[in-house]
Formats: structure tokens, sequence, C-alpha cells
């Protein structure tokens, strides 16, 4: 209920002043996965805007007895708010290095909706769902051991009511495909998911992506988040090597910074 009324407030405060706002990850999931949305534990609550409006979407919110923390996503904003859980604004679903699914290709292919939040969001497409999810397992260095999370990709896949070879072309269309090739054989043997084996099946012959998700899947197994290994592993989960080497180079500067 929290979750829910901090995203309808947000919507509303921000569409008052032309600032589309889309509900991600929990916020989400709590009520397109689950019968009961309480079965979906939040700690906070994540929200898109478009990169160019966080400043401003930040100030608004502030008037509003939201508060700043010094905490930062990657790129984003951390507030406190009324509402009893931190909220998360994005700018992008990931760092801008990461994968090729961006905050303006999801709201291109969003839906609005004025029920879910009794205010009006943009909805992500079922299928940028599924990818967001898929990146985010390999991005936050997870294994077989996150069953939560695992599950939910296979609840989401369940959703699609879309073909295994249309899901995996809009992964690699993502810069997916190599972290697909980490995560969906952990969600098929985990949740014992046939779609996610079918998906599997028909990405792209890869087999420099076959060999980096093998071995990721044994760092990553072993590790525990966050640590070197793992997020080495997880940046070379990335569509390429190069572009692997660049996502982690920021991502060691972000830290430092």
């Amino acid at each position: 209920m929290a979750a829910t009324s901090l995203v309808g407030d947000v919507a509303c405060r921000l569409g008052a002043h032309g600032i589309d706002v889309m509900p991600v990850k929990g916020a989400l999931l709590q009520h397109w996965v689950y019968e009961d949305p309480s079965q979906r534990a939040m700690t906070d609550v994540d929200v898109l805007v478009r990169g160019g409006e966080v400043e401003r979407a930040a100030r608004i919110l502030e008037t509003a007895g939201y508060r700043r923390t010094p905490h930062r996503s990657v790129g984003g904003v951390v507030m406190l708010t009324p509402f009893g859980l931190p909220l998360d604004l994005h700018p992008e679903p990931f760092d801008r290095a990461r994968y090729r699914l961006s905050a303006e290709a999801l709201f291109s292919r969003s839906t609005g909706d004025d029920a879910l939040y009794g205010a009006t969001v943009r909805l992500p497409s079922a299928l940028d769902v599924y990818a967001h999810l898929i990146g985010k397992l390999g991005s936050d260095q997870q294994n077989a051991r996150s069953e939560a999370r695992l599950d939910e990709i296979a609840r989401v896949g369940r959703l699609l009511g879309a073909s295994p070879a249309t899901t995996a072309h809009h992964l690699v269309a993502s810069g997916m495909g190599r972290v697909a090739r980490y995560a969906l054989p952990l969600v098929h043997r985990v949740c014992d998911d046939r779609y996610a084996l079918e998906v599997r099946m028909h990405l792209p012959f890869d087999p420099v992506g076959d060999a980096v998700a093998a071995a990721a899947r044994l760092v990553l197994g072993r590790a525990t988040p966050p640590s070197l290994a793992g997020a080495v592993a997880a940046h070379l989960l990335n569509e390429s090597i190069p572009r692997g080497v660049r996502s982690g180079v920021r991502g060691m500067l972000i830290r430092r910074r």
C-alpha cells in the first residue's frame, strides 16, 4: 500500500508539471505478477523519468516534503518520502555504458495507465520488463541462489504472449544477448521454466558470448556480491568485451568519485 501510494503521489505531482513517471522493478511487479502485492517485499520504490528531467523532478518533490539523501543511484536521486519508503528517481534503467536499453526507448514503447496507482503513469512493455530483469540479474551479480529474482523473470515470461524468437530478438536489440546467455539457463534450471530455455535456443550464434556466460556462471556462483571478481564478470556480460571494459571502467570511476 505504501509503495502504491508513493508512486501515485509522485506521478500526480510530477504529471502536473508535464513529467512522465514510469514505475519499474518492485513497484510494478507487485501489481503485475503477484496475486497479493504484499507478497513482494519492498525496501524502496524505483521510478523512471526521462534523463533531462531528474533534477527538475527532484526539486518539485522537495516542495512536497520529499528530502534528498547523500546516496546516489547511477545518475539518479534517492529521496526520503512521507510514505516510509525511499524513492529512487532513475534517468535510465542502466548506466549508459551497460547494455543498450534506454529510457527513451522504454517510454516510446510504453502505454498510459491511470488505474493501478490512482494517477496517470507510463507502463513499460512486458518485453522491456523481461529485458530489464535479465539485465539487472547480471549487473547486480546475482546467481542461482537468487531464487526470487529468477522466479520473477519466469513470471514475467508467462505474461509476454511473445514467441521465444521475438523475445530473443528484443534481448539482442537491447544489448543483452550475452547476459541473457547467463541468466536464462539459471531461470530454466531453478524455476523449471521451459520458455526461458526456448528463448535461449533462439539467441544467435555467439561462441565468445557462450564462453563469457559460462565463466560468469562459475565466478558469480562462487562470489558473494558485491565482489571485485563478480563485478568483472558482470561487466563482461555486456554485449561485447570492449563495451564491458568501458562499463567496468566507468563503474570504477563512479565508485571512486
